[in-house]
């Protein structure tokens, strides 16, 4: 078995040697696989990463370069890491190293035992530990992620995080666009469409001092806005994978509103009756002196039901397009196939 190491990389010349030298002392000692390799992708630094990377490949026979030029974003790093690599298994890094090597062995171990196609490392699940990451990054981190897993349907703790392991022979059958963070999500959603065995290890996220330093530094402000832009994009993506959600929230509250008033007009007209009406003029009554209750139910009942149908109908359409997906899929793959 040959493994693959994925890492993109943006302005990283500070630390991306200390992490390549400590990935190669972890491997060199590592014998889950027969063979090995680091592709680091540079996404277009700013600075000298990709300079750096080209002298140190010349004394690493593991190592391949692979530069994008232009900044696009980690799903396009990723995304060019996934075709560049030879390996029987993959498994994605970050470049800071915030999940310690020993995570390879994790990943692996449990694709292989349980035969899945895609393992996901987890801190925020069972077994998970996080350490010195600030606690608002943190707080914001495990809000989103709860709210991913409940429009995922699943039992994924983590949804957004970049450290997994891949089957290669499955990851190239995902036909793949993303350019940004988004790809997790690009991927997962994807995966799940066409039955994907999906499985999570327990994590340990640990910033190190650097990432600390970087973060209170001169790009503060840039990584708060990155942060945001992000949690815009995965929020609406996690609404396109429940697009009914969005309607049935007012459909719930209107239909809510409309019995509780139906309620409220039941009772007048069960007062009434009780003061010698009989139920024609007891209805008629109630109708006369709260015209505006009779109104404001029937227009909350109807509205209550247009809305549960919009939801009904966009989730029809959510499941017409994954079986669309699934069709151009395979015959994507019978295509590749044709041309190998």
């Amino acid at each position: 078995m040959k493994l693959s190491i994925i890492i993109p990389a943006y302005n990283e010349e500070r630390g991306i040697e200390g992490i390549l030298n400590e990935l190669e002392s972890y491997m060199n000692n590592y014998d889950g696989c027969n063979c090995w390799e680091i592709i680091v992708v540079n996404d277009g630094s700013t600075d000298n990463t990709v300079s750096v990377l080209n002298n140190i490949k010349h004394s690493k026979s593991y190592l391949k370069v692979i530069d994008l030029v232009t900044h696009f974003g980690r799903g396009m790093a990723l995304r060019k890491g996934f075709e560049e690599s030879t390996g029987d298994i993959i498994v994605s890094l970050d470049a800071d190293l915030s999940y310690a090597p020993y995570h390879i062995e994790r990943l692996v171990d449990k694709l292989v035992k349980n035969n899945a196609d895609l393992v996901l490392a987890s801190a925020y699940g069972k077994g998970g530990t996080v350490k010195n990451v600030p606690f608002m990054r943190l707080w914001l981190s495990r809000l989103g992620n709860k709210i991913l897993s409940y429009m995922f349907r699943g039992n994924i703790s983590v949804l957004t995080c970049l450290v997994r392991a891949y089957r290669k022979e499955f990851i190239d059958k995902l036909d793949l666009h993303s350019n940004n963070k988004d790809i997790h999500l690009e991927i997962l959603y994807k995966a799940k469409i066409l039955g994907a065995k999906i499985l999570e290890a327990p994590a340990d996220l640990k910033w190190r001092d650097e990432k600390i330093a970087d973060l209170k530094g001169s790009n503060k402000r840039r990584s708060t806005l990155k942060l945001r832009k992000t949690s815009n994009s995965h929020f609406f993506f996690a609404l396109m994978n429940r697009p009914g959600f969005i309607f049935f929230i007012p459909a719930n509250i209107l239909l809510m509103i409309s019995l509780f008033i139906l309620v409220v007009i039941i009772r007048v007209v069960l007062s009434n009756i009780s003061s010698g009406l009989s139920l024609y003029f007891a209805i008629r009554e109630s109708m006369l002196n709260g015209a505006l209750s009779y109104m404001t139910f029937a227009l909350s009942f109807v509205l209550a039901i247009q809305f549960f149908s919009l939801g009904f109908l966009t989730n029809q359409n959510k499941k017409n397009h994954e079986e669309t997906y699934k069709t151009i899929n395979t015959i994507l793959i019978e295509l590749k196939k044709k041309k190998e």
